[in-house]
């Protein structure tokens, strides 16, 4: 007797489900250094393009044990290719404008003891004092609370392109006119 839609729906969910873990270690493993910028994003990219295969597809790759490879070369392909959906919507922004402070993902509390530098950080609060509020709600939401312009562009209903225009401008000014301190 032949599998119904709804059966064969339960068993690739039920499916993914149990390969769900492996599937997370795989993408810590396409993306190698890059996983804390772009990992969470990933694989929810490579299941979606999954499960929009007929179902046919999706129930014939679960059964034969193929489905993890499966997800793990889509995600592996939107990863490497400048021309996806992936890289267009997440990587791409990610990767779209340099930090105020060079290498301050990798902070250390030692660098930043002199005056100087404190100096520096008090100018940079100064500056985002003077800032228009576009300009404060860019560099608030984007560099301090690290939303992506994906969110930025739904909730302001402004394009990507010209929030990352602007952030590159005011990131810019706030360090040219802070840089004497450095």
């Amino acid at each position: 007797m032949a599998m119904t839609d709804k059966e064969k729906k339960a068993y690739v969910n039920k499916h993914l489900t149990d390969i769900y873990p492996q599937l997370v270690e795989n993408m810590q493993k396409t993306c190698g250094a890059g996983y804390e910028k772009w990992g969470d994003d990933l694989l929810p990219t490579a299941i979606e393009f999954f499960l929009n295969k007929p179902l046919d597809v999706q129930y014939e790759s679960c059964v034969s044990g193929k489905c993890e490879n499966f997800i793990t070369f889509i995600a592996a392909f939107q990863l490497k290719s400048s021309t996806t959906k992936f890289w267009h919507v997440w990587r791409k922004h990610k990767n779209s404008h340099r930090e105020l402070i060079p290498d301050s993902y990798m902070y250390d509390e030692t660098k930043y003891k002199d005056d100087s530098d404190d100096d520096f950080m008090l100018c940079i609060k100064q500056q985002m004092k003077d800032l228009d509020p576009f300009e404060k709600m860019l560099v608030e939401e984007r560099v301090i609370k690290g939303m992506r312009f994906v969110d930025l562009e739904e909730r302001y209903d402004i394009p990507y392109s010209a929030l990352a225009k602007e952030l590159k401008k005011v990131l810019k000014k706030i360090k040219e006119r802070c840089q004497h301190l450095r």
